[in-house]
């Protein structure tokens, strides 16, 4: 008669604690790991959008100094044409350079401080000179386009601004001047060769996180010397995150005439 040897039950039992308790510890270092996971997700989701709402912020700020600088001098400031920027106008001889269209925000012109450079904001404004004085569209130069004489007091003033919006808006539309393109939804692709959307007065964009991963300031489509940006509703993508701000001439010249004391 064979016997087989004896295990006692307080044995076994405790084998299978210890095999329970392993897995047990297996569980709890997955949970804890998704855990920790979904906690550095939620965390850098949240500080990605604060990130996002400073720089909104700061956009309607850099507005409102645009807007504030359109009513003080006539014109729209001209871009910082420098490689990198510096915050000033690039100016000849106290007028804006021909051609410089597109370059940094000017912020010294703004009274603003000048941002870090990885927050420098790029900057475009329309210009579309004309040699009959009254139908000049060029917005970052101060020309008399209503008729008045030297010496008047609405020589040179807000409304020859207006006058150049005016002129700006009729005017068919041009990929050389500031534009937009489309939001990815109801304004259409975000493609500045396919879907030139329309032209605006100025635009500017403020950089935040390279997401496209190529090294460059700007996400795509947006480049250092293209006229051409999305909608300003565009969402965050997965390979951009620019926050962009434009204004029609139509928008702007509402404004400056609602603004007028």
């Amino acid at each position: 008669m064979s016997t087989r040897p004896f295990v006692s039950s307080s044995t076994g039992t405790a084998r299978r604690s210890r095999g329970f308790s392993l897995l047990e510890v297996t569980i709890v270092l997955v949970i804890a790991g998704l855990l920790s996971w979904a906690s550095f997700t939620a965390y850098q989701t949240v500080s990605e959008q604060q990130e996002r709402e400073r720089a909104l912020s700061l956009a309607r700020q850099m507005q409102g100094s645009l807007r504030a600088f359109a009513m003080r001098h006539g014109r729209l400031p001209c871009p910082d044409g420098g490689a990198t920027a510096t915050g000033y106008e690039s100016l000849t001889a106290g007028v804006c350079t021909a051609g410089q269209a597109v370059g940094w925000f000017p912020y010294v012109a703004m009274d603003m401080e000048v941002p870090q450079e990885a927050l420098r904001a790029r900057y475009a404004v329309s210009r579309a000179a004309n040699a009959t004085v009254a139908q000049d569209a060029d917005l970052a130069v101060v020309k008399e386009r209503t008729g008045d004489a030297s010496g008047d007091r609405s020589f040179q003033d807000i409304n020859d601004l207006i006058v150049a919006l005016g002129n700006s808006a009729g005017l068919a539309f041009s990929a050389s001047r500031a534009y937009l393109t489309g939001d990815a939804g109801a304004a259409g692709a975000i493609d500045c060769g396919s879907n030139r959307v329309m032209n605006v007065a100025y635009w500017l964009v403020i950089p935040l996180n390279d997401r496209s991963g190529d090294g460059q300031r700007l996400d795509p489509p947006h480049t250092l010397n293209s006229p051409c940006v999305t909608s300003p509703n565009a969402p965050v993508r997965a390979d951009a995150d620019d926050v962009v701000l434009a204004e029609s001439p139509t928008q702007l010249a509402g404004w400056l005439k609602k603004s007028m004391p």
